[in-house]
């Protein structure tokens, strides 16, 4: 396991991650930071907890959303022929996937 370093609001966050996850895990504390950096500069300094979660519950309403666009599409591609619908799936399972590492990520981060 490697251990990474990570700042979200000012604060340093020692992390582990599994080998070779270092560089996804600095841009998903990046990404999280970002919305932390929107929030407080909106509400000023609520304090770190209610910060943090504010932006957690706005990165689950991107996923949730992401997800709604996910099935849109799914739901689309059931008329394409056999092999377009394959290879659609086969997108949106890998994009599916990704989405959920990333709300994995975020929880163990919460």
């Amino acid at each position: 396991m490697a251990r990474v370093e990570i700042e979200v609001n000012g604060r340093p966050y020692k992390v582990t991650c599994e080998d070779g996850q270092e560089r996804r895990l600095v841009e998903l504390a990046r990404y999280l930071d970002r919305h932390v950096a929107e929030i407080a500069d909106s509400l000023g300094q609520i304090g770190e907890a209610r910060l943090l979660l504010l932006a957690a519950l706005t990165v689950c309403d991107e996923l949730f959303e992401t997800r709604a666009r996910l099935s849109a599409a799914e739901t689309a591609a059931a008329p394409l022929g056999d092999a377009a619908a394959a290879a659609a799936e086969a997108r949106l399972d890998e994009a599916r996937a990704r989405i959920d590492a990333l709300a994995g990520k975020l929880q163990e981060s919460a």
